[in-house]
């Protein structure tokens, strides 16, 4: 049985690395007493992911947390013991129980959305509407110290549209961007974009992302949670 839970990162912790996330995730596990199962060997660990890692900066309203339980119990039961042991800036939206045989949920989750504040000088109009009338833009990614191979992806092809609106010299974005086997793409990746290709005076250095759905999609390709309520 695997106990599957949507929690948030919030802004006071927006800072803290994915390997601090997980680690407080962890301690909060043991403080709750949840039934966590381990795997085998000589240095045995919790078996519990996380669907799709996150940013440093950026808070989150939608992580997902999949845990491998020891024991069935009801979902209230294991639930509570955890929202009152999660730390600062960590609360739990939702939660379901699924089948030790159902698919993990990184391996379905098949978007995400993103709402972005960042300061904006000048009108962004003109810069948006031609990425707007783009049939491709490329974007090289590039791995941190120099690991792996630089890779060149269509950003159309994972954000194809873009939400906007300029007031007072700040751009806010709605922006979905779709997540596949082989890779993804940040909306830090992409408002560098939009300043180097498209020329809108953005700085993306501060700007405030938030990532506010996780989702799969059914067979008519429309938006579908990835877990239930709890």
């Amino acid at each position: 049985m695997k106990l599957r839970l949507q929690i948030t990162k919030e802004p006071g912790i927006r800072f803290i690395s994915h390997l601090e996330y997980q680690r407080s995730i962890e301690k909060a596990l043991r403080r709750a007493g949840t039934p966590v199962a381990y795997s085998e060997g000589f240095n045995p660990h919790m078996r519990f992911s996380l669907a799709s890692a996150l940013s440093v900066g950026v808070t989150s309203s939608c992580e997902f947390v999949e845990i491998r339980l020891q024991e069935e119990r009801p979902l209230e039961e294991l639930v509570e013991p955890i929202r009152r042991a999660l730390p600062m800036g960590i609360h739990i939206v939702k939660a379901d129980l699924a089948d030790d045989k159902a698919p993990k949920l990184m391996a379905v989750a098949q978007g995400a959305r993103y709402e972005v504040t960042v300061p904006c000088s000048e009108d962004p109009a003109a810069g948006l509407a031609a990425f707007a009338d783009a049939e491709t833009v490329p974007y090289t990614k590039t791995h941190k110290k120099g690991k792996g191979k630089p890779k060149t992806i269509d950003v159309k092809e994972f954000i194809p549209v873009v939400e906007s609106a300029w007031e007072d010299g700040e751009l806010k974005l709605a922006l979905d961007c779709k997540i596949t086997p082989t890779g993804s793409m940040k909306a830090s990746e992409f408002l560098q974009v939009l300043q180097d290709q498209f020329h809108v005076p953005l700085s993306f250095e501060q700007a405030d992302i938030r990532r506010v759905d996780l989702y799969t999609r059914d067979e008519a390709g429309r938006k579908k949670p990835l877990i239930g309520e709890v």
